[in-house]
């Protein structure tokens, strides 16, 4: 299994750059009340995306990254304001990113859909199609959302959060009573061994309910 390019324990150097941040704050804000990154938020948040959702704690420790998120979605909502729309389409799929981990996913699922109408090919994007099947996950839009984490398997088929995909299909294909492909996904999160946002025993717990609702059905 591959891990992720992003690491987990990239989350925790905005601890650590705080203070650093902090010092450049004023640096940051422009005369004319516009937002602009320092490079070493820029470096930072190219960390940042879909596949770190769901492992930042934001409501815990994470109050710098919130706040360097916070701002990064004020940025480049200014410089897309700025060109009146006209930029390139990776931004959208960035804002997308950052407005999904800040789990605000009405301005999330706009941003991907941009980025979906501007990018010809973005069907080869995975961590797009990670974080739209996120977005239609919490809206409960299962068919888009089973179509899209496919898509992420087709495309990057050892994609390093398989797992937390695996788990989502299985409870997907649990709602809809698909129970054989259930089965199928949550045994494929189980082997694996990398992170997910449910536990090897919860896991187990859904394919042992699932075994007992086919025996009641």
């Amino acid at each position: 299994m591959k891990s992720c390019g992003v690491s987990l324990a990239s989350t925790t150097s905005f601890r650590d750059d705080g203070k650093k941040m902090a010092a450049g704050k004023e640096s940051s804000e422009c005369k004319d009340g516009s937002v602009s990154l320092t490079d070493e938020e820029k470096q930072l948040l190219g960390g940042l995306d879909s596949r770190l959702f769901g492992f930042i704690r934001l409501h815990e420790d994470g109050a710098r990254t919130k706040t360097l998120l916070s701002k990064a979605v004020r940025y480049y909502e200014s410089l897309i304001l700025k060109a009146e729309g006209k930029v390139e389409s990776d931004f959208f799929c960035q804002l997308g990113h950052f407005n999904l981990l800040l789990e605000d996913y009405p301005k999330a699922l706009s941003a991907y859909q941009r980025y979906h109408n501007l990018q010809s090919d973005y069907w080869k994007n995975a961590t797009f199609l990670y974080g739209l099947g996120l977005v239609y996950f919490y809206y409960n839009a299962f068919h888009w959302a089973i179509k899209a984490f496919q898509e992420v398997l087709y495309v990057d088929p050892s994609f390093c959060r398989a797992k937390e995909i695996h788990l989502r299909l299985g409870l997907m294909f649990k709602v809809n009573t698909d129970y054989e492909s259930s089965l199928k996904h949550f045994r494929l999160a189980l082997i694996d061994c990398n992170p997910c946002t449910l536990s090897s025993v919860e896991i187990q717990f859904h394919i042992a309910h699932l075994y007992e609702t086919q025996v009641s059905v």
